[in-house]
């Protein structure tokens, strides 16, 4: 019997059938969503009713709420569920996530810890990754928010290794000499923040540059490290890429392996972009060489396995050391061995989070659902339909790659460069402007002083006739641009 003025509704039967008629309703609207435009621009109208509209007091029915969020928020998707959606590196989710997402909501639990499934779950997640990428007994593992948050955590934890687990009571400023960390100038920005954040300063990350194919320059790296030393200061990191954000580029891992060995830093792999062509079959698992040889990886499922938002993961092969540094047990949480106060080790002894949500449960889901091998043909086939969207743009008539791609980022730029300012000016006019239409969504970087059009093909919805509409767009957008004759 429910509490009349408790949350809980004073008619289950009729709340379930609401909930089913709601995820039905949901269902059809994203299937539908897809022969859509990508994105549309919220209205000015309704983002002023948003920001106008008071606290709500008084609650409401809950047909009224739905009514509500379908006006006001599911028609303004942020467009990476479409099968047109190119822009920065999003994935498109899958539906096994959805059944877990609907689970995780109704069961609730908080996985910092103690005795239940859903810890249980989390730990087997955590093993068949580190099968999966090849760390050796005794690694440990959390499932984090995305690679900036698991970054974060590896960046520390590196930190710790130099400087002694002492420091975290004295801290780093009076440790001595500065750290030094070292990337390649492809790293990606979070690098840059979690470097600030964690007190060592972004003046101790050294950007390495990169060779022809937009890897780190191993030979400057060396040099680098080796000139550091003899400055006084101290090496202690080195993060590889296994797909860097621009170009989708792959570090020489095992290179950076015998790199770290030699100078005794720490190896980290940022491999949010690329990690999972490690399941993709040759020739693009060959990437990711000496992946498992890292001392810590990042990781993504929200990208590549197309996992519902969101969900990352480190993996680390001290697995002894990962606790001791994360490790903080006062008496309201003391380890008691037996009952629901059981289950150990806790997950809030690998990170900063205690509260901690049960995201393991989409990657269950996902892993059993679909299994390793239609996973790695997904990310296959993410790579064949770039190299396709690559040939398109290699024929055009206004656009010109790049470079060719790697994995799964394509940049292009129009053909006429002469005046890079113009340049710039229409491609940022192109980009925009098949967005706010809706044909298409791309993104934009920057090669040396030209603005490009970037594409991540990622998404698992994206056939070859969506890479024909979309660059049917482009070119239609140059013609009008430049002035040139259909």
């Amino acid at each position: 019997m429910s509490d009349p003025q408790g949350l809980d509704p004073a008619d289950w039967e009729a709340i379930e059938q609401q909930l089913a008629d709601f995820a039905r309703e949901e269902l059809s609207a994203l299937r539908g969503s897809f022969d859509k435009p990508v994105w549309r621009e919220i209205p000015e109208s309704l983002q002023s009713e948003l920001r106008q509209e008071p606290l709500p007091r008084q609650g409401e029915d809950m047909a009224t709420v739905i009514r509500r969020y379908r006006r006001q928020i599911r028609p303004w998707r942020n467009g990476n569920t479409h099968p047109r959606f190119f822009g920065w590196v999003q994935g498109g989710g899958n539906l096994a996530s959805v059944f877990a997402d609907l689970a995780v909501s109704l069961l609730n639990p908080n996985v910092g810890g103690r005795e239940h499934g859903a810890v249980h779950v989390e730990r087997e997640v955590i093993r068949w990754c580190h099968e999966l990428f090849g760390f050796p007994q005794g690694s440990s593992g959390i499932l984090t928010t995305g690679t900036s948050a698991a970054t974060h955590l590896a960046i520390q934890l590196a930190a710790f290794r130099r400087l002694g687990l002492d420091s975290k009571k004295h801290g780093f400023f009076q440790a001595g000499s500065p750290l030094r960390c070292y990337c390649s100038t492809q790293g990606h920005s979070s690098i840059i923040k979690a470097v600030e954040a964690c007190g060592i300063g972004s003046d101790h990350l050294v950007a390495i540059p990169t060779d022809a194919g937009h890897r780190i320059d191993t030979e400057a790296l060396d040099n680098a490290i080796r000139n550091d030393r003899a400055r006084g200061l101290r090496p202690f990191l080195v993060i590889g890429n296994a797909g860097t954000v621009n170009t989708g580029s792959f570090d020489d891992l095992a290179a950076l392996r015998a790199i770290c060995d030699r100078h005794d830093c720490w190896l980290h792999v940022d491999g949010a972009f690329g990690a999972w062509m490690h399941i993709a079959g040759s020739p693009w698992s060959r990437l990711t060489e000496g992946i498992g040889a890292a001392d810590s990886l990042a990781f993504d499922f929200h990208k590549l396995m197309s996992v519902s938002y969101e969900c990352g993961g480190l993996l680390v092969r001290d697995g002894d050391f990962h606790q001791r540094v994360y490790s903080i047990r006062p008496d309201y949480l003391a380890p008691h061995g037996q009952a629901l106060a059981g289950g150990e080790p806790w997950f809030c002894d690998f990170g900063l989070e205690l509260s901690r949500s049960f995201r393991a449960l989409k990657v269950w889901f996902t892993f059993r659902h679909y299994g390793i091998e239609r996973l790695g043909q997904s990310v296959a086939r993410a790579c064949e339909r770039t190299r396709y969207l690559a040939d398109r743009i290699r024929f055009s008539t206004h656009y010109r790659l790049c470079r060719d791609p790697v994995s799964t980022i394509v940049t292009f730029r129009l053909r006429d460069t002469t005046d890079p300012v113009e340049h710039n000016r229409r491609i940022e006019a192109i980009c925009y402007a098949l967005q706010q239409r809706g044909e298409a969504v791309f993104s934009l970087t920057r090669e040396d002083e030209l603005r490009v059009l970037r594409a991540s093909v990622i998404n698992h919805r994206t056939m070859e006739a969506d890479i024909d509409a979309a660059v049917e767009a482009l070119e239609a957008e140059a013609v009008r641009l430049l002035n040139l004759p259909d």
